[in-house]
């Protein structure tokens, strides 16, 4: 695949060391993933200061030294451990809730119960795709365009070009080529190119985002190819 870029650290090796007390790591992890989680969490949960604190308690659980070895050698797909964690936490919030008014004091089900990495019910979380998934995947490609435009952005201002500028202005405002180039002060021919640059780092951000959360070529080809239909009218 001639996309393919290897980075120099992998979404498992951030995971790594963020789980071994790495404060920048943490955060890296948090400012990228923690929107997808957090607006999927909303829509389950009404309450927003509790939407925070499970969207919270999904990534403590998956920084877990017993989910995160056994995803690791799994090697599943990133969003879906992250998935099925949230949907874990949320179900055991109301479990916890309808066993409080009932006055019951069942204990809870833990992620921490899979024994082996050879456990089907985390091979199931990682792997196996369901049909509700597709809410949560749709939300997870407008977090991976965010963290693009963020990209293009910072790379942008680094370079001193506007090619962020000219894009952001097209997809966000809708504005005319003409406009753009009154706004810039250049040529609409200069603007056009700034868009397709811009376009061409975008596409290559993502790709290589894809590819950090991805354990192969294959891997990251076939989750290239899923999202794509997400995007499909």
């Amino acid at each position: 695949m001639e996309d393919f870029v290897e980075m120099p650290s992998t979404m498992w090796t951030l995971l790594t060391r963020a789980r071994d007390g790495s404060p920048g790591e943490l955060d890296a992890l948090l400012r990228q993933y923690r929107p997808p989680v957090l607006a999927f969490v909303r829509t389950l949960v009404r309450d927003p200061e509790e939407a925070e604190d499970i969207t919270q308690e999904v990534f403590v659980t998956v920084l877990q030294d017993g989910i995160l070895a056994k995803a690791d050698r799994l090697k599943g797909k990133f969003r879906s451990l992250l998935l099925a964690v949230a949907r874990h936490v949320v179900s055991e919030r109301w479990r916890a809730r309808t066993a409080l008014k009932r006055g019951g004091n069942q204990r809870p089900l833990s992620l921490d119960s899979v024994a082996s990495p050879d456990d089907l019910p985390l091979r199931s979380m990682i792997e196996a795709p369901s049909p509700g998934d597709v809410e949560f995947d749709t939300l997870w490609v407008d977090n991976l365009i965010r963290i693009g435009m963020n990209r293009l952005r910072e790379q942008s201002a680094k370079e001193g070009t506007s090619y962020f500028d000219a894009l952001f202005a097209v997809v966000n405002d809708g504005a005319a080529y003409a406009e753009i180039a009154e706004r810039l002060g250049v040529s609409v021919t200069d603007v056009k190119n700034y868009v397709h640059q811009a376009r061409l780092k975008l596409r290559r951000y993502l790709l290589q985002e894809i590819h950090s959360y991805s354990p192969s070529r294959d891997a990251a080809q076939a989750e290239i190819d899923y999202l794509l239909k997400l995007l499909e009218p």
